[in-house]
């Protein structure tokens, strides 16, 4: 049975997000890359339900807020992540 034929697209990146996908990519193609990142976005998890929950909230911020309100969150859930596990 032949495979599917896969939908190709061109797309423009800016220089700062290719160096991203460069730096995450590894030895893979930036095309899995790319694919990979896609597909988790598609299926989601909780943490994206988190980051989609506090991106609104996130973007009315002015940047030097925005860094506090990450910080706190962040040490919030590292002090969570060493609590007791039942």
């Amino acid at each position: 049975m032949p495979k599917p034929k896969l939908s190709e697209f061109k797309i423009r990146i800016s220089p700062e997000l290719m160096a991203i996908i460069d730096s995450a990519r590894g030895d893979r193609s930036k095309n899995n890359q790319i694919n990979d990142w896609l597909w988790s976005k598609a299926r989601g998890d909780h943490a994206d339900q988190l980051a989609d929950a506090l991106r609104p909230m996130l973007a009315a911020l002015n940047e030097a807020d925005r860094a506090l309100v990450v910080e706190h969150i962040v040490s919030a859930v590292e002090i969570l992540g060493r609590g007791k596990r039942r």
